[in-house]
């Protein structure tokens, strides 16, 4: 049985990419269906394009970061599990190690305290392999198809004047019927976030495919495929999301910022019922305002504030395997904490105003799940209806109102060569 509260956290987790999976999946099937209207081989040539790169898409920065920590990571006897960002603070740095949830993981900890300029250069060397050889991979995807698309092209061309000849000696009456249709702190943000990852993936594969587009009519396509493939995988369903809790809170008093996996799990919706939240609110209210250090000692000192505990369950705060302690090599953003705490005070404001009013603790997070719920849902199908349909019917309508843009470019061209180099007539 599909567990519904589960595919809805998974969906409204903004640093998971199977939502953008969703959506890069639709876009392909409906981009690749389209380009089987003007011809086979566009067709085919456009389906090895984006099957190809939605692999190396979801599976290349992934594989090449693999295979950088069990080589130069490992070379260099230096722990790549732990994020480089939390060498930013010095502080904080000493109760990484204070906190540490293992021995060993201590002792790599103090071992790349001591080595921070070699850790900090093998960490950035590791973004800058893991996207560049993702880049390369797609690169390479993109010349083998071309030329795999050419040469289809020519042989198809060749048989096709060889079957119109042959036709011709058979009878004179049957002529044929044949048819053609700040560096570093920029780095650091974008290299351990897996969607930031991808913007900078999706914006290479964007240039390239521009830069090494084989016609006008290719790039043409390419311009408008891709700047509205960007435009709502990244930037329009954040936008969207914004626009529906804030809605969501003005007509329904009901704020719906938490991570999908917080409002579907009911732990927080029993903090409210028994008033625990309040006493986690006021403890973490005294705190939000002193050192990062002082906030990260607190975040291990507490571990049943449910300031803490929703920021564990929203992934803010990483747990070191199956235990209940942090794993101190992760990167842990004090800035989603407070915003955490300011979105749990929000809510429990409006719970015990709804409350007030008669309103059941069953009924508000009802409310609240539900409203989560149609965001998600709105949010996604917005999108995958503007990459699935509009994007390839803007593509079509292109081609088929263009004036002789019908027939495969390079198809064309190819049969132009072979005209003129007189293999074919």
């Amino acid at each position: 049985m599909v567990n519904v509260a589960a595919v809805f956290s998974t969906l409204g987790n903004p640093n998971s990419l199977v939502p953008l999976a969703v959506k890069d999946i639709s876009s392909t099937t409906a981009i690749t269906a389209s380009s089987f209207l003007t011809g086979k081989e566009e067709g085919q040539d456009r389906l090895i394009d984006e099957v190809g790169t939605q692999i190396i898409w979801l599976l290349g920065i992934p594989a090449f970061k693999w295979l950088f920590d069990k080589t130069i990571f490992k070379a260099f006897n230096l722990d790549s599990e732990f994020d480089v960002r939390n060498l930013k603070d010095k502080d904080v740095f000493e109760k990484i190690k204070k906190y540490a949830p293992t021995d060993d993981i201590k002792k790599n900890i103090e071992k790349i305290g001591k080595k921070q300029g070699t850790f900090k250069n093998v960490a950035l060397y590791k973004f800058f392999f893991a996207t560049g050889a993702t880049i390369a991979s797609y690169i390479g995807l993109t010349k083998a198809k071309q030329s795999y698309t050419e040469n289809k092209i020519k042989k198809n061309l060749i048989e096709e004047f060889h079957r119109k000849q042959n036709n011709e000696n058979k009878t004179s009456t049957n002529n044929g019927d044949v048819t053609f249709k700040g560096l570093g702190e920029v780095v650091k943000n974008f290299a351990f976030s897996p969607v930031k990852n991808m913007w900078i993936l999706d914006g290479a594969i964007t240039g390239e495919r521009l830069a090494d587009s084989r016609s006008p009519q290719e790039l043409a396509g390419y311009s408008i495929k891709e700047g509205l493939y960007l435009f709502f995988m990244y930037y329009a369903g954040n936008k969207i999301q914004q626009a529906l809790e804030k809605r969501a809170e003005k007509k329904h008093h009901k704020s719906i910022g938490l991570d999908a996996r917080v409002i579907e799990n009911g732990n927080l919706q029993k903090a409210f019922e028994d008033n625990s939240v309040k006493n986690s609110l006021e403890a973490f209210a005294k705190i939000k305002d002193k050192s990062d250090a002082d906030i990260y000692e607190f975040l291990h000192k507490n571990p049943a504030n449910e300031v803490v505990k929703v920021a564990k369950d929203s992934d803010i705060i990483s747990m070191y395997e199956k235990t209940n302690k942090i794993d101190t090599r992760k990167f842990i953003d004090l800035e989603d904490i407070k915003s955490t705490y300011e979105k749990i005070n929000t809510l429990y404001k409006q719970y015990l105003e709804a409350t007030a009013k008669g309103e059941t603790s069953e009924q508000f997070f009802k409310g609240v799940k539900k409203l989560k719920r149609n965001s998600i849902v709105t949010n996604i199908a917005t999108c995958i209806f503007a990459l699935s349909v509009v994007t390839p019917c803007a593509m079509l309508a292109k081609r088929l109102l263009g004036k002789n843009d019908t027939e495969f470019q390079t198809k064309k061209e190819i049969r132009e060569q072979l005209i003129k180099e007189g293999v074919i007539s």
